[in-house]
């Protein structure tokens, strides 16, 4: 065998048995740093996390009553300030009265607990789409390792089928037909161009300080992780996952606004202290005064009434929204569970045919060599032995990926491994 053909063998022995080149603790550590630097670089996550901060204050306004005011009045300002020369003072402020101030205090506490919980959905959101970025770029980089181990081979055949043409042993058509083949195999600009989109994708949410993926990772990976049975899958498990306290808690905070908008509906009642100095008129020596005035907003009005309906579609809206959710997120991981299942099929199957591949591989480029298998052969021999490492590929990443998601939704690091992420919850 010569010395090309050792390196190439060598390659795809890398190729087809990588966990041994690359532990899963090393593998689980990079992911993790992945998904840390995420959350440390992402500017999409720290938008995010201030756009759920201005809703929460947004959303705090409502159980306020309006901001109280004072108010100065001075009457008679002509020349000489006779008669008419009085001066008022007067302080007030809306409030919210029986049927408002336990609205306002759920909102307000309902507000203050989601914050947390929303901003922690965005923070692990973020984590897991840098995560199945970074999954994506690895696929990408296997595939793209398998294209240019079988244009090394192409290369190696086309010098052998050259030298043997020399010496008369076959015809030159056949030279160029592999020729043709060789130059359909060197397309490598759109492979090459992908993986580099997709490292730009990863490093848009880490920034340059992430970990590139290793040829093995994904048979690692997958050897770290798990799939959940059937029986962990169920709407009380879902709901302690990220999605579902995100869209619970979602729910929540517009069915505690609907109520505030309800209880609100006519306005707030207003209390007003009033001072008052009348100046001397003749006879009569001036004196100061003290008042007190009160307003009670009437539950009359088409206005309020209108407001109140409103209210109730939103806090319909909210429940609605809240049962859909549920639904959806049951289907999502069923699907999810699906397609993994399906994926582990495959890599079953062809898991005793990828371990074979080595000594195929070798045992077709000796029969090409010795001329038993003729150049059609040998190229369809290899493009069979391609589609199995891109098929073992494929379903690594389809495993993978459709692991991350069943983590997520039941929040579940068992499943696929998540960082010690601090969101500020505990602070």
């Amino acid at each position: 065998m010569s010395k090309r053909m050792l390196i190439l063998m060598v390659v795809f022995v890398w190729s087809v048995f990588p966990a041994g080149a690359t532990e899963p603790e090393s593998v689980t550590a990079r992911v993790e740093s992945i998904q840390l630097a995420a959350v440390a670089s992402s500017p999409a996550l720290q938008a995010r996390l201030h756009e759920a901060a201005f809703k929460g204050a947004e959303a705090r306004s409502e159980a306020a009553a309006i901001n109280p005011y004072v108010e100065w009045q001075s009457e008679g300002l002509g020349s000489d300030r006779t008669l008419n020369a009085q001066d008022s003072l007067r302080v007030g402020t809306p409030f919210n009265f029986f049927g408002q101030m336990g609205p306002a205090r759920d909102l307000a506490r309902t507000t203050e607990e989601g914050l947390v919980v929303i901003q922690r959905a965005a923070v692990w959101s973020t984590a897991v789409e840098a995560t199945r970025r970074w999954l994506d770029l690895a696929a990408a980089m296997e595939r793209l390792q398998v294209r240019k181990a079988r244009l090394e081979r192409l290369d190696t055949a086309l010098a052998l089928l050259e030298a043997r043409h020399q010496l008369g042993e076959v015809a030159g058509t056949e030279v160029a037909q592999l020729d043709l083949e060789h130059t359909d195999a060197a397309s490598l600009v759109a492979a090459d161009a992908q993986v580099e989109g997709l490292r730009q994708a990863v490093a848009e949410l880490c920034g340059t300080g992430y970990p590139d993926p290793r040829l093995g990772d994904l048979k690692a990976l997958a050897a770290a992780t798990r799939s959940p049975d059937s029986s962990e899958i169920y709407d009380e498990a879902l709901a302690l996952g990220v999605p579902m306290q995100d869209a619970n808690t979602e729910a929540d905070i517009e069915k505690s606004r609907a109520r505030m908008a309800a209880a609100a509906a006519w306005g707030r009642p207003l209390i007003e202290a009033e001072w008052e100095h009348f100046p001397d008129i003749g006879p009569i020596q001036g004196y100061d005064a003290w008042g007190f005035r009160i307003a009670v907003p009437l539950p009359l009005g088409s206005a309020g009434a209108r407001q109140r309906a409103a209210a109730r579609e939103r806090e319909a809206f909210a429940m609605a929204s809240r049962q859909s959710a549920a639904r959806a997120s049951l289907s999502r991981a069923r699907a999810a569970l699906a397609v993994a299942e399906g994926a582990d099929a495959r890599l079953i199957t062809v898991a005793s045919a990828v371990r074979d591949l080595p000594r195929i591989e070798e045992s077709l480029f000796a029969q090409f060599r010795l001329g038993a298998l003729t150049y059609l052969e040998y190229v369809y021999g290899m493009v069979r032995h391609d589609d199995l490492l891109l098929t073992a590929i494929d379903a690594h990443a389809d495993l993978l990926l459709a692991r991350l998601q069943l983590s997520y939704q039941l929040n579940d690091p068992s499943v696929f491994p998540t960082a010690a992420i601090s969101t500020g919850e505990d602070s």
